[in-house]
């Protein structure tokens, strides 16, 4: 319960406005008026707070049981339903006018509304005169006449584009994966530098995903503009069949969400139990969504009777058991001491620029070339083999090269393979990131076009016949 009460301090502090939602089914209960009686007294202050009574579906019901939290002495009660979305604009709008009136959030915000309602006040109201106008201009705006109808409009246009040409920030999405109790957390409060995930020695301690962003200055020296990260804690992923439908289920489902919209995977693992058929599973699903990956090794210090050798002995054994991942980079870190943390940032950054890069069409191709002339695609017993053209990529995040061949199933998973370490071996810059391979066969009009129909002119009949549909 502590632990809770500090997240949710730490959330107060950083929000701009409060929502204090209550239960309108059950009614007003101890624990809200002691949640109401903190806010006012201690929050209110500094921050606007509203009072949001869910399971409201009914307008006329609805509004009885939100009369009953007038008593929290915190404003106007809304009635809404999070199932139906009854209610929620209303809450909203007026967190937004409180938000603009207190000024709590970033400068700036709500300057776009505020401009926009004035352009529109400036058309109804017209015993206010505009800059730069005089009385028969004012006189005509009255009845809609004049020039000055156009630039009010005109200003109202100006205000709605005001933030549009802006360029947001992009943020890193970066999720921090793994099974249960491998110190997920205990990570991202390290990076971070305060508890902003609860950590404790039970497994199963996180239930949902918690985003949190950092901006990371450039380097001293360094004109780059900042870094703008977002870690996503996930909850442990046990094997399918442990996990039985209910919380459990919805939090392991939102796990795996949280990979499919990183850009990088953080795959923690525990270096004093070694790879288990669930890290298998995640380095799959990793594989398969097209995320950059880092092996991310926690409890180093754990390590009893370490030597000089037990390092390279430790990331031949994680290439081996994680065959999946085996282009991913490996960090040996502790999340408890905060040994080699720092080197995280760096690494996601070139697991960005990996999964982000494009290769020209004419340098595959000679190393397509080179590949084939090593090792040729192999042949069947009856003598087919497959026949590679050329190949280009087509796509980024992750890269994504397309083989053109005369038939892609004579192309094996062994020979796939070979072609992927190939051209990690000869290109620089795909160590943190998968690459998707696509085999195309040749269609039927490349064929038909690259045959003569009975030979030209003169020569014959020396051509190839390919015969009209209706002939054959």
């Amino acid at each position: 319960a502590r632990e809770i009460r500090e997240q949710a301090m730490v959330a107060i502090e950083e929000s701009a406005a409060v929502i204090l939602v209550v239960d309108g089914k059950i009614g007003l209960t101890n624990m809200d008026q002691q949640l109401a009686d903190f806010l006012r007294k201690e929050v209110t202050k500094d921050v606007p707070v509203h009072v949001a009574v869910n399971k409201c579906e009914s307008e006329k019901t609805g509004a009885v049981a939100a009369a009953d939290f007038w008593s929290l002495g915190l404003g106007e009660p809304f009635p809404v339903s999070a199932l139906h979305g009854n209610g929620v604009a209303e809450v909203l709008e007026a967190m937004f006018d409180s938000v603009v009136k207190k000024g709590t959030a970033i400068q700036g915000f709500g300057t776009k509304v505020v401009e926009m309602k004035k352009a529109q006040q400036a058309i109804i109201d017209y015993t206010k005169e505009m800059d730069g106008e005089d009385e028969t201009e004012q006189f005509l705006r009255k009845y809609g006449v004049g020039d000055d109808a156009s630039k009010v409009i005109e200003k109202y246009e100006k205000a709605m584009a005001a933030f549009d040409e802006e360029e947001a920030m992009e943020e890193l999405n970066i999720a921090i994966v793994g099974r249960p109790n491998v110190g997920k957390s205990s990570l991202l409060n390290t990076l971070f530098g305060g508890a902003r995930s609860i950590v404790s020695d039970m497994a199963g301690t996180t239930r949902d995903s918690i985003d949190a962003v950092m901006e990371r200055p450039p380097a001293p020296g360094s004109d780059a503009p900042p870094t703008l990260y977002r870690f996503v804690d996930t909850a442990g992923i046990r094997r399918k069949g442990k996990v039985e439908f209910g919380p459990e289920f919805f939090m392991v489902n939102r796990a795996l969400r949280a990979i499919r919209r990183s850009d990088v995977a953080l795959l923690v693992l525990d270096a004093t139990a070694g790879v288990t058929e669930q890290d298998r599973i995640l380095a799959q699903k990793i594989a398969d969504d097209g995320r950059a990956c880092v092996i991310v090794c926690n409890k180093w210090d754990a390590v009893v009777d370490k030597d000089s050798s037990t390092y390279d002995k430790s990331v031949k054994y994680f290439r081996e058991e994680l065959p999946q991942v085996r282009w991913a980079p490996i960090l040996f870190i502790s999340a408890a001491t905060g040994q080699r943390c720092g080197k995280i940032y760096a690494t996601v950054d070139e697991a960005i620029v990996a999964h982000r890069r494009r290769i020209s069409t004419a340098i595959l191709n000679e190393v397509l070339r080179d590949a084939i002339l090593w090792q040729p695609p192999p042949a069947r017993r009856n003598g087919a083999q497959a026949k590679i053209y050329y190949c280009n990529q087509v796509s980024t995040r992750p890269p994504t090269i397309v083989v053109f061949c005369n038939d892609p199933k004579l192309i094996n998973d062994n020979y796939k393979r070979y072609l992927d370490r190939k051209f990690r071996e000869s290109l620089d810059g795909f160590e943190a990131t998968p690459i998707r391979w696509i085999f195309r066969g040749r269609r039927v009009r490349d064929i038909a076009r690259s045959r003569k129909m009975n030979g030209e002119p003169g020569d014959g009949g020396a051509g190839t016949s390919f015969p009209f549909p209706h002939a054959i």
